[in-house]
C-alpha cells in the first residue's frame, strides 16, 4: 500500500487557510469588544447626563438614585445594561461632588 505525498502547494494552502481563519476571528472579537465598550460608554454617559441636568436644576440633592431620575422624568425609559441584557438597579446610587458625577456602578 502506497502512501500519497502531500505537495508542497497543499501544505501552502492548508497554511494560508490556518493564517486566514485565526486572522479573522481575532478581528472579530476585537471589533466586538470595542462595540461592547461604545455601548456601555453610551449608557454611562446618558446616566451621567441626566443625573448631572438635574443637579444643576437644583432638583436633585446629595444623594440619589435611578429611581428619582426616573420619577422627575429624565430618565422616560428603563436604563438596560446593553451586553446582559438586564435592568440596571433602582436603587444605584449616584453622587454629585466637585462639579462630576460619581456614579457606583
Amino acid at each position: 500500500m502506497e502512501r500519497k505525498k502531500l505537495s508542497n502547494y497543499m501544505i501552502f494552502v492548508a497554511t494560508l487557510a490556518i493564517i486566514a481563519v485565526f486572522l479573522i476571528t481575532k478581528t472579530v472579537m476585537v471589533i466586538n469588544d470595542r462595540h461592547e465598550e461604545k455601548q456601555l460608554y453610551a449608557m454611562h454617559s446618558k446616566v451621567e447626563y441626566y443625573a448631572k441636568k438635574c443637579y444643576l436644576d437644583d432638583i436633585c440633592k446629595d444623594k440619589i438614585t435611578l429611581e428619582i431620575l426616573y420619577e422627575n422624568g429624565y430618565l422616560t425609559e428603563e436604563v438596560v445594561n446593553p451586553i446582559t441584557k438586564e435592568v440596571i438597579d433602582h436603587g444605584l446610587e449616584i453622587y454629585y461632588e466637585n462639579e462630576k458625577v460619581v456614579i457606583n456602578w
